[in-house]
């Protein structure tokens, strides 16, 4: 299937901001992760080390490129190079900001395959941009909406648990470093709650929750 995930997005992680930001919203929506976690398009670590770590949750990663993959694989964790290569199914199957990079000639196969790595009763959960920034990076094929990903989920026999629209740490921490006062935010126990969420209302990311039955 036609996937444009050969990018690696580096050590994310090692930003602190990022990675309290990222945290937050993990924690957020940790009922809808089950015990074991497939992160698709993983990238780097961080997602999994949240689950993991923090909550208890056990992971592993599809990831295309060769030198994330081996980040993932020095983590501790099991990695496939391929949704094909997968060999089992988990309780949750995770990706961020990775059904942007699929074709729309792809999707039905790519969605389906996703369907299939769920145990009965699992979850998809999936984070989305939606917002017009989208367009700026060229490896991006097309927005997939509440109403697309809602169309996948009735076509692949998944109920829909949740649909709610997020802001996203990056654009709006840009203002906030401009400012001068970026880690003073996300370091203060008071200040950042309040922040992540005013973030959310700028709806750039759809974060969709579907459940396969049992």
């Amino acid at each position: 299937m036609e996937m444009n995930l050969s990018y690696y997005r580096g050590r994310s992680a090692e930003d602190p901001c990022y990675a309290r930001y990222e945290a937050h919203r993990i924690q957020t929506f940790i009922r809808y992760f089950g015990e074991e976690i497939l992160d698709v398009g993983a990238g780097d670590p961080i997602h999994l080390d949240l689950l993991s770590h923090d909550h208890g949750r056990r992971g592993a990663a599809m990831e295309v490129n060769p030198v994330a993959r081996k980040a993932l694989e020095e983590a501790g964790y099991m990695t496939y190079p391929s949704l094909e290569a997968v060999d089992r199914q988990f309780d949750t199957v995770f990706f961020a900001h990775v059904i942007e990079h699929v074709s729309p000639g792809s999707i039905y196969d790519f969605f389906a395959r996703i369907t299939a790595l769920i145990k009965p009763g699992g979850t998809c959960f999936i984070i989305s941009p939606v917002s017009k920034w989208f367009w700026d990076t060229p490896d991006h094929y097309r927005i997939y909406d509440r109403a697309a990903i809602r169309a996948l989920f009735r076509d692949n026999g998944l109920k829909e648990e949740l649909a709610v629209y997020q802001g996203s740490q990056h654009v709006a921490a840009r203002v906030l470093r401009t400012l001068g006062i970026r880690e003073r935010v996300f370091r203060s126990d008071v200040l950042f709650p309040a922040y992540f969420r005013l973030s959310n209302y700028s709806r750039r990311d759809l974060i969709m929750v579907g459940r396969k039955p049992q």
